[in-house]
């Protein structure tokens, strides 16, 4: 980012404003982009469906690839994390 380009210095205020903060580089791993990511590093962006990244934004566990069950973030477990809980998913909500 630019500090000098007036465009630069105007998305940077409008993302300020809106709650947004502006990075170079990779997002964080503990964020929803950073989370389907790493997903669609580990398994291939192809992958990557529309649940995987509902999935991230709400901060539940992503489902693992074609087999129906969920696994936690970087754990490559169905369990969700500090809960114990099995590899069923939530119900469905659409």
């Amino acid at each position: 980012m630019d500090m000098d380009d007036p465009q630069d210095v105007g998305a940077a205020f409008w993302a300020q404003v809106h709650g947004f903060t502006v990075v170079e580089g990779p997002a964080p791993p503990d964020t929803p982009l950073g989370r389907v990511r790493a997903f669609a590093a580990a398994h291939g962006e192809e992958a990557v469906t529309e649940e995987h990244v509902r999935a991230a934004i709400e901060g539940r566990p992503l489902p693992a690839p074609g087999t129906g069950t969920w696994t936690a973030p970087g754990t490559g477990t169905g369990n969700r994390p500090g809960t114990g809980d099995d590899a069923t998913p939530p119900p469905s909500t659409g």
